[in-house]
């Protein structure tokens, strides 16, 4: 199966042609539009094909399968929110604020992607439920993002120094998990709760991580 890069810059399985071709990205963007107002799942290629005005087979030459083609709208709905994370590491900050913030936009985020962008909701779990590589890369994203913040922090004195670092990048990832899964992020109340909840996670988090 071939892999070519889209515009995100993530590298997703089962396209065809040249990556900046004008056709693909039209068909990415019906995609994109069908997906939110009729779901993954509902969506055929037919469907995507009707819509631009060609037929099934043509798009066969961009993308090998409709899962390739929810592959790259996904990539670059979660590259979005990897980028909000990096812009947050890479501000002039102590480690302490940046992880604070970090944690936050995750947070909003995944609200926006997930509850009011209601449809990529259900291409992400789609995602999940099969192990597509967007989200692992996606999970990667956010686990580099916490170390460089824990290991800015242990250089700057704010952070202890003790416990392995991949141990506690890994717990980090794994409490802040639920606040950018778009099922668990459903069980959490209202936004206001789970700000609240938020809040009280990262206080703990930040207290564990004192010297």
């Amino acid at each position: 199966m071939s892999a070519t890069k889209d515009k995100a810059g993530a590298d997703t399985p089962g396209q065809r042609g040249p990556a900046d071709h004008e056709r693909r990205e039209q068909i990415l963007a019906v995609a994109d539009d069908l997906f939110k107002a009729h779901g993954y799942r509902k969506t055929s290629v037919t469907d995507i094909a009707r819509e631009i005005g060609v037929s099934g087979a043509y798009l066969y030459k961009f993308f090998d399968s409709k899962q390739a083609i929810g592959e790259a709208v996904c990539a670059r709905a979660l590259a979005s929110m990897d980028d909000a994370l990096r812009a947050v590491v890479e501000r002039d900050q102590p480690a302490t604020q940046r992880l604070r913030d970090m944690l936050k936009t995750l947070l909003e985020e995944g609200l926006r992607l997930f509850l009011k962008e209601r449809r990529m909701h259900d291409i992400v779990v789609v995602s999940i439920e099969n192990q597509w590589a967007v989200t692992e890369e996606h999970n990667q994203a956010v686990y580099d993002a916490i170390k460089r913040i824990v290991s800015d922090g242990r250089e700057s004195g704010e952070f202890e120094r003790k416990t392995p670092l991949d141990e506690v990048c890994m717990a980090i990832r794994i409490t802040a998990a639920a606040y950018a899964h778009p099922v668990l992020l459903n069980r959490l109340g209202d936004t206001d709760e789970m700000e609240v909840k938020l809040s009280a996670v990262t206080n703990l988090i930040l207290r564990s991580l004192a010297p």
